[in-house]
């Protein structure tokens, strides 16, 4: 950044993890499309998650809507809800792309926003978060997610 004139760089970023998804999936529906992708929808059937000092359920009925390109990347943009253990609901939006790997894997990486109510737990909605993600080759019925904040 100082290369091209700026008077200082904020540096590297520091990441703390945030917590751990696993994400409990339905079977797909998928379809070619006429523009040469494929379309997908992984409905999102519950799960768990677990913070620094919370934990939550992930709620049936959102979903992670999925174009596969060519080379069977998947970009992905999942919409869920989880309730955390207090009783709160947080919406979770994560955004990415999910890589084939040689063992039938996917690794993924991604870009989370979470929408929280004020109360204690509004500190989630602020933070800059990106996220790792991984699909077992052996396993169809989950994902499993760790989100990382971007300290500024």
């Amino acid at each position: 950044m100082t290369t091209l004139g700026a008077p200082l760089s904020p540096g590297m970023p520091r990441l703390t993890r945030v917590c751990s998804i696993r994400a409990e999936i339905g079977p797909a529906m998928e379809f070619d499309t006429s523009r040469g992708t494929g379309r997908a929808i992984f409905p999102i059937t519950g799960g768990a998650a677990v913070g620094a000092g919370w934990q939550a359920t992930i709620l049936p009925g959102g979903a992670d809507f999925a174009r596969r390109l060519a080379d069977g990347t998947y970009e992905i943009e999942a919409r869920y809800f989880m309730r955390l253990d207090d009783g709160t609901l947080v919406m979770v939006q994560n955004a990415g792309r999910m890589v084939p790997q040689k063992d039938g894997s996917f690794h993924g990486r991604t870009r989370a926003e979470l929408e929280v109510p004020e109360g204690a737990m509004a500190h989630l909605g602020d933070m800059v978060l990106f996220g790792t993600a991984y699909a077992p080759s052996d396993d169809e019925e989950r994902v499993y997610i760790e989100l990382w904040h971007a300290e500024v």
